[in-house]
């Protein structure tokens, strides 16, 4: 099944758009730092909004340097959605159903607990007071940061700016006993932060319960590598056997499958090209026009416009109906879409049909695989997640600073993952339908590949389209190129249902290939794209030297909603 996770896209685009309508006065935060490394983290914001708004919202980091930060305990003073995105918590502040005007207050609460820090030289304050990702103005940043004990004062360090800057300028501060309090002197811009960097001694921090946990992980871990492919084996012995499978010549697609069908059949499994390539194939049955758009400038880029035809659609595949009628929500209207406009926006679509696509395989009883083998097969694979997540508690508890043992254990840990994939993916046994289809496919596959002239004259014969209907099952089967080969001296019309002005006067085969697959690359690119995630998570390196502002842990940034 064709799978994506994009669940940010709301985040990405209030993170990347900062719109003015609002300012921060004054932001303070008060740390309190256990001997267990672990901060409670006091929030208290003080927001001024020029234009309605329903409130702001708060992204809390949950990863730096490589590791996970647990966060919890959130408090909050409002009505508050909050949602754990796996590398940091995002939480909208606000009633949605209220704007409001002029000053409020948001206070935050939590606990970051940052744990071991895997660094057997030092122990470290790195944090960002304030992170990057803010999009407004803030007047004034004040803070109070309490240690669990004495400290070096002269280690002290603050830095102030964008991301990566090493401006010590802007931060006044001072030391009362274990305490750090202190205030900014100038208005922190958008994306500016302020970071404290303050290296302490090795052992600062009481985490001996984290050490024995990760004694005993690296002591199972080399012992589950080499496990779990032996059950993998045992497994496929008992399950894994195969029929063999006879070829049956076919001059067109058994059972006239869609391409989609094909593509399944094939391989196994629902590729991306096995659904855009139903683009071609539903203008091969006349449902549909292709129509290159040129470019307008030297530095635009062509496109290409897919145009509904009055010809009812008919189809007795939900997964085609649905996508079909999915194709043209995005378009200038119900007839007409550039394909820049899928661009991602689509990609849930294609994701949903292929799994309605798999639904109909099952409720028609026309699965490849037998579902008691693929269960199997399924189960062993899954271990793989095992062994995934054995090493990450690893180096959630080691970190990378000894690279010898990473280096061990991702060498090892990958064999064995890449050893139990294989035999899982083996562990599979042909239904009946599936070891008949499956032969039919194969046979069609290979006349497409060794075929001679005589034969492919005698069916543009009977259908002078031959060339054409075929071309979308050619992507699937990955022969398209040596299947127009095979026609560059048959075919001399385009095909009705594709438009262009790059081919001059006299149709050359070659030409129409060549733009046939520039538009298969650019449906592809737009119709399967999706939202980028933001920016700088996940902090910098260490606090030895003074730090870098936005590289310690913590920060985020926010916005308004």
């Amino acid at each position: 099944m064709l799978k994506w996770s994009f669940s940010l896209f709301f985040l990405v685009v209030a993170l990347a758009f900062g719109d003015g309508g609002y300012v921060i006065d004054n932001y303070r935060i008060n740390i309190d730092i256990n001997d267990k490394n672990i901060y409670t983290v006091d929030e208290s914001i003080d927001v001024k909004f020029l234009e309605p708004r329903r409130g702001i919202y708060r992204v809390l980091p949950e990863l730096f340097n490589g590791r996970e930060i647990k966060i919890s305990n959130i408090q909050t003073n409002v009505q508050t959605y909050a949602k754990d995105e796996g590398n940091y918590i995002y939480l909208r502040m606000g009633d949605p159903k209220r704007y409001i005007t002029g000053t409020k207050d948001y206070t935050i609460k939590y606990n970051y607990d940052m744990g071991w820090d895997r660094n057997t030289k030092y122990d470290e304050v790195y944090y960002n007071l304030v992170g990057n990702d803010w999009d407004t103005d803030i007047n004034r940043l004040e803070f109070s940061i309490k240690l669990p004990k004495s400290f070096d004062t002269s280690k002290v360090n603050f830095t102030m700016g964008a991301y990566g800057s090493v401006d010590r300028n802007g931060v006044v501060w001072k030391v009362e006993g274990d305490t750090i309090t202190g205030y900014t002197t100038r208005v922190l811009g958008p994306k500016e932060s302020v970071t404290i960097a303050l290296p302490l001694p090795e052992g600062y921090f009481d985490v001996t319960n984290q050490k024995i946990m990760y004694y005993a992980l690296r002591g199972a871990l080399y012992l589950l590598y080499l496990i779990v492919p032996l059950i993998a084996f045992a497994l496929l012995k008992k399950y894994g056997e195969r029929d063999s499978v006879v070829e049956v010549v076919e001059f067109y697609p058994p059972n006239a499958m869609t391409p989609t069908d094909v593509g399944y059949y094939i391989d196994g499994r629902v590729d991306a090209k096995d659904l855009t390539s139903l683009i071609f194939y539903w203008a091969s049955k006349g449902y549909l026009e292709i129509d290159e758009i040129k470019k307008t400038g030297i530095f635009s880029k062509g496109s290409f416009e897919i145009v509904r035809l009055e010809k009812e659609f008919e189809s007795t595949n939900e997964f085609e109906k649905y996508l079909f009628k999915s194709l043209f929500l995005y378009g200038s209207s119900d007839k007409r879409v550039d394909i820049r406009d899928l661009k991602d926006v689509f990609y849930k679509h294609i994701q949903k049909a292929a799994e309605i696509f798999e639904i109909d395989l099952a409720m028609g009883k026309r699965t490849l695989y037998t579902s008691k083998s693929l269960r199997v097969g399924d189960g062993v694979k899954s271990l793989v997640v095992l062994i995934a997540a054995a090493t990450f508690a690893y180096f959630y508890y080691f970190g990378t600073y000894d690279m010898t043992s990473v280096a061990i254990s991702i060498g090892l840990g990958g064999i064995s993952a890449l050893v139990t994939l294989s035999l899982g993916n083996r562990i599979r046994k042909k239904t009946e339908y599936g070891n008949a289809v499956i032969g039919r496919v194969l046979g069609f596959k290979r006349f497409l590949v060794t075929t001679e002239k005589r034969k492919l004259e005698m069916l543009l014969e009977e259908n002078p389209s031959y060339f054409y209907d075929i071309l979308p099952y050619t992507i699937v089967l990955g022969v398209s190129g040596m299947w127009a080969d095979k026609f560059k001296d048959l075919v001399t019309q385009p095909p009705t249902w594709y438009r262009t002005n790059n081919m001059g006067d006299v149709f050359v085969l070659a030409m129409f290939m060549s733009s046939f697959n520039n538009s298969l690359s650019a449906f592809n690119d737009n119709m399967l794209s999706s939202p980028k995630a933001p920016s700088n998570f996940g902090g910098g390196s260490s606090s030895m030297g003074g730090g870098s502002s936005g590289g310690g842990a913590g920060g985020g940034g926010g916005g308004s909603w």
